[in-house]
């Protein structure tokens, strides 16, 4: 045996295990997947437990109360409930209401009209109110008041 076949030996039997490095590591290529696999499960496992969780809601039963009087049975043609528009605009230095009405009026002869209209026929109907915005907020509050007084449901837009 040569020298060098004699080291070698000697330096196998002092080490027996094989030193790694990424030369010697076996040649597998691609992306390792167990964290994708791991990752994947517990996601299943997330929808399999929801999943068991939200079917007991088809089963559900809604307590609806009872129509005592058959002449507040409305058909499948109701209309909604009617919505009047009131544009709030500065002219001549004066608020003045569009949409009440077939032209534009003074705030307080709107105001007006809205306190003496009757409150069962006010009752149910909602006013639209949209200002421009150089109208002073007491305006708006006002005719929110107006209506207010007579039932009328109020939507600021």
């Amino acid at each position: 045996m040569n020298e060098q076949s004699k080291q070698s030996a000697e330096h196998r039997r002092r080490r027996p295990l094989k030193h790694r490095n990424v030369l010697t590591r076996s040649s597998r290529f691609g992306p390792n997947m167990t964290p994708m696999v791991d990752v994947t499960l517990v996601i299943l496992i997330f929808f399999m437990a929801s999943a068991s969780i939200a079917g007991h809601e088809w089963f559900l039963r809604a307590d609806l109360p009872e129509i005592q009087d058959p002449d507040l049975v409305t058909s499948g043609f109701s209309l909604p409930t009617p919505m009047l528009s009131a544009d709030l605009f500065i002219r001549d230095e004066q608020v003045f209401v569009r949409g009440i009405g077939d032209d534009p009026r003074p705030l307080q002869s709107v105001i007006e009209q809205i306190r003496t209209m009757d409150p069962d026929s006010a009752n149910g109907l909602i006013l639209g109110i949209r200002a421009s915005d150089t109208v002073p907020y007491w305006a708006v509050v006002a005719l929110h008041d107006a209506a207010s007084s007579v039932s009328m449901r109020v939507a600021i837009r």
